[in-house]
């Protein structure tokens, strides 16, 4: 019943600020007395935390998490929880998988909120159980997270777009991006082969092995100008002045939304609005504005036009096709 869902997820939360405020570690007949239920089922719900938030010890009869498994608890204002909660759910529409991390995070978030969030936060949490796990992903995202934080090469085994099959790669991880657009996340790095930045797509990385070489970020290196230059991932090439007109019927969404840091918008007397983008002309850009159809028009530059000219043929001349 759906009571006794929120019920259990209570109790776990209860569960998780006792271990974490008693770091010596307590008795489980005295958590199960503290959470007002058996011995029994404090043992169940340990089991169920441990698939949220890993591994509870048992030291000299003792329940105990592991030192250094939690980071120091954290004061958050309202808003402060409102966003993570809303980051959250952008994670959840990214992945569409069950992510333990996030059902974590969400669970420890859930003893802080008001009362009126919390029933958002535990459906929220009981929709994630019911998805499906991306074992491999979550299990690289994890090896890459440690490279990056320890600052240790990775050997990874790439499959490429254009190959067949994985090849080995060896890099030093400068930054991991989300992409919500494309529900994929991406690793900026330097690639030992290519002795060069490059990016891979981590669900495209077969497998990792984490080695004892270590590496430093050039100081050089900032992700937030690398990507603020590019639209999406793809940052290489030129930057050039794009201009597209959207029509009168979405021209309130080009006034509304901020696509790009460059990004100036102007209304016509008809009633449909000009943006404007300094942006490099990306494998993203041109599905961007494809997606739009027929109600956005390149107007600049010339070469841009031509291509989505070229790939709306395209697409007439595969659809006439019986």
């Amino acid at each position: 019943m759906k009571g006794d869902k929120d019920i259990r997820l209570i109790r776990l939360l209860d569960l998780l600020y006792i271990l974490t405020g008693n770091p010596q570690g307590i008795d489980p007949d005295k958590v199960a007395e503290r959470c007002n239920v058996s011995t029994r089922t404090i043992f169940r719900d340990r089991r169920d935390l441990e698939r949220l938030v890993g591994p509870i010890l048992m030291e000299k009869g003792r329940w105990k998490v592991e030192a250094g498994s939690f980071l120091p608890p954290i004061n958050l204002t309202l808003m402060e929880a409102m966003t993570i909660f809303i980051a959250a759910r952008l994670m959840l529409g990214h992945s569409n998988a069950y992510n333990p991390s996030i059902a974590s995070t969400l669970l420890k978030l859930n003893s802080v909120v008001p009362m009126t969030l919390k029933a958002q936060v535990r459906r929220t949490i009981e929709w994630m159980e019911k998805q499906e796990r991306d074992v491999r992903f979550l299990r690289n995202l994890e090896a890459l997270a440690r490279a990056w934080t320890e600052g240790r090469q990775a050997k990874i085994w790439y499959r490429s777009l254009e190959k067949a099959e994985p090849e080995e790669r060896t890099i030093d991880v400068y930054f991991i991006q989300p992409m919500a657009l494309e529900h994929a996340t991406y690793v900026i790095a330097h690639c030992h082969h290519a002795n060069e930045k490059r990016v891979f797509k981590l669900e495209r990385i077969k497998s990792i092995e984490l080695t004892n070489d270590h590496y430093t970020i050039p100081k050089t290196f900032d992700p937030n100008e690398l990507l603020g230059a590019g639209w999406g991932i793809m940052v290489d090439g030129k930057a050039e002045t794009i201009k597209l007109r959207f029509s009168p019927e979405i021209a309130r969404v080009a006034e509304e939304a901020t696509w790009h840091l460059t990004q100036e918008a102007r209304q016509e007397l008809g009633g449909s609005t000009i943006v404007t983008m300094t942006v490099p002309l990306t494998v993203q850009l041109k599905g961007f504005i494809l997606s739009w159809g027929e109600k956005v028009e390149v107007l600049e530059p010339k070469e841009l036009r031509e291509r989505i000219a070229q790939t709306v043929q395209k697409i007439r001349e595969m659809y006439r096709k019986k």
